[in-house]
């Protein structure tokens, strides 16, 4: 009886909460009972959009009353369940559902561990009678006011990182034995949390003169060359204009230290504006940055090394690696989807914008996961814009097969701007090849001559029948919808999403919104005819800019923190 009061307590709590849309409660050792808890919530919340229990000890029990939720629920659009410990049977519960308003994420269940079984009962046998509702778990807040729920301390970034269970491929069988917890002190935890995130929701936001991203530990630089041998070229593993990249070890940990040239691009307001944005938008899609070193003109990120390297290398087979195979291909095309549709609404009204998507920025962790690297690496100020054509600068030239023609012509910049790169992606999974500006119409050729893109098709893979139907749904359908001239004829990442499950496509949000005359990026529904400064990005209306400065808020093209606006007509996102 007494966990029943708890559990419906949580219900009441997000019944009447009014501002709280999006719910972080990944990495936070939830078993079954706090499940049950948060799914008897789910039964009657009509505001939070996302849940985020990945990384969790979610188990069948949990997955099927949040099922039974998924029923009454028609707001929840989005439900992260990845990488806890749910069989075949659970999946199956929630996919019967047949709910078409929520996308279901459900990857890389796991069996618990002999270990992790040990680890978690003698946990709930040292639970104490009675929990202070003042304990909470840590919560972190982003620069935007999104609430995020930190860690337990087990996983702060501060102490060494412990080893993942292993997960098993995509879609295997799992049948676990049950996962014991306790009711009373994960519930109150959980109702401890909740309460917590709609105080944080409503504090004021954090403004510029905050430490930069208590989040991210900061570390000296000597820490840094200790780990990585003094930046050994032994441990170089790649680099590019913005300088080099070498493996080390931080913490315990595997890392890759991106060590930036002197005379980068990137300068020290866009350094941090890559920090703010990775600090918010954390997602199991995108690389985890673990610390950061920032002393004088040195300025490294440390990142989790992903260990299969990136797409475009396991697709050219680099070092003799084979042929990634047509399900794992699928897999990426969904992890890059998911990470985009992410950081595209994790905000609502302040998308981010990657405008460097391509199958090098997309890397591949022990299990072939795709992570979208290098957000805003790409997004400082040019030194020099071409009048006609913003591709001629030295910010994106060399990534021109990928870009749009609104960005490589005018320089606008819109939600539809990285499907487009994306569509690419789609090519060179299916087929491949290289990017090319002509790889689409050979697909296109084709198809009108055969009516099948099988001549095409990847050469080292072994293609089923049922592959290749897959395969040209992906690079004839969706591949073309995506790389469409016209932005306004592109997809949004949510429809991307509810295609590649299957489902048939439908009239997204942003297309009603989508015009040249509607370009605001913050509001949707007015012209874009105020300049941000310092960072010169047209790209929001008057009123929006007044808001903007007064909040603050960072622009959502650089993530700089606009200090004033200029009004005008432009045609372009980009104005010197």
């Amino acid at each position: 009886m007494r966990e029943k009061r708890s559990t419906q307590s949580i219900a009441e709590a997000l019944k009447v909460n009014t501002t709280l849309i999006k719910l972080y409660l990944d990495r936070n050792q939830i078993g079954d009972v706090g499940a049950q808890a948060i799914a008897e919530a789910l039964k009657v919340n009509t505001t939070l959009t996302t849940v985020y229990l990945y990384n969790n000890q979610i188990g069948d029990a949990g997955a099927q009353a949040i099922a039974e939720a998924l029923k009454m629920n028609k707001k929840l659009t989005t439900l992260y369940l990845d990488q806890n410990f749910i069989t075949e049977n659970g999946i199956k519960a929630l996919k019967q559902v047949g709910n078409r308003t929520c996308y279901l994420s459900t990857r890389d269940q796991s069996t618990p561990s002999p270990a992790q079984l040990q680890e978690m009962a003698s946990r709930a046998a040292q639970v104490r009678a009675s929990v202070p509702t003042t304990e909470v778990p840590q919560i972190t807040r982003s620069t935007a006011g999104v609430p995020h729920a930190a860690p337990s301390s087990s996983h702060a970034p501060s102490s060494p990182t412990p080893p993942a269970p292993a997960s098993k491929p995509r879609g295997s069988a799992n049948a676990g034995p049950a996962i014991p917890t306790d009711s009373t002190e994960e519930i109150r935890q959980l109702q401890a949390r909740i309460a917590q995130l709609e105080l944080e929701r409503q504090a004021p936001p954090i403004t510029s003169a905050a430490p930069i991203l208590s989040s991210i530990p900061r570390v000296s630089l000597q820490v840094l060359l200790q780990a990585t041998a003094q930046f050994s070229e032994s441990k170089r593993i790649g680099g590019g204009g913005f300088g080099s990249v070498y493996s080390g070890v931080w913490s315990g940990q595997r890392v890759a230290v991106k060590r930036l040239a002197a005379d980068s691009t990137q300068g020290v307001a866009q350094f941090e504006a890559e920090l703010e944005a990775l600090s918010r938008f954390r997602h199991p899609n995108i690389v985890t940055i673990v610390c950061y070193a920032q002393e004088g003109n040195e300025r490294c990120l440390v990142y989790e090394l992903m260990a299969n390297g990136s797409v475009r290398d396991r697709l050219d087979r680099k070092g003799g690696t084979p042929a990634l195979s047509w399900q794992q291909r699928q897999n990426i095309a969904t992890d890059i989807a998911n990470a985009m549709h992410f950081v595209q609404t994790a905000i609502p009204r302040q998308p981010l914008f990657h405008l460097d998507l391509k199958t090098n920025n997309v890397l591949l962790d022990a299990h072939f996961n795709a992570k979208v690297a290098d957000f805003g690496l790409t997004r400082s100020i040019p030194a020099q814009v071409d009048a006609h054509s913003y591709i001629r600068t030295k910010t994106i030239a060399g990534t021109y097969k990928y870009i749009c023609p609104q960005y490589r012509d005018e320089g606008k910049v819109s939600i539809k701007t990285d499907v487009y790169s994306y569509g690419m992606i789609l090519l060179e999974l299916v087929t491949g090849q290289q990017p090319s500006i002509n790889l689409m119409g050979t697909v296109r050729r084709e198809l009108k001559k055969s009516r099948k893109i099988d001549a095409v098709l990847d050469k080292a893979i072994d293609w089923s029948p049922q592959d290749k139907e897959s395969a040209q749904m992906i690079g004839a359908d969706l591949a073309a919808d995506c790389l469409e001239p016209a932005r306004v004829n592109r997809p949004s990442f949510g429809e991307i999403l509810r295609r590649l499950s299957g489902e048939e496509a439908e009239v997204n949000e942003e297309e009603a919104v989508e015009d040249s005359e509607r370009e605001c990026m913050y509001c949707y529904s007015a012209p874009a005819n105020a300049k941000l400064m310092p960072c010169c990005h047209a790209c929001v209306c008057v009123a929006c800019a007044q808001k903007m400065i007064e909040r603050p808020d960072r622009c959502m093209v650089c993530r700089v923190l606009p200090t004033s606006f200029e009004t005008g007509k432009y045609n372009q996102t980009f104005v010197p």
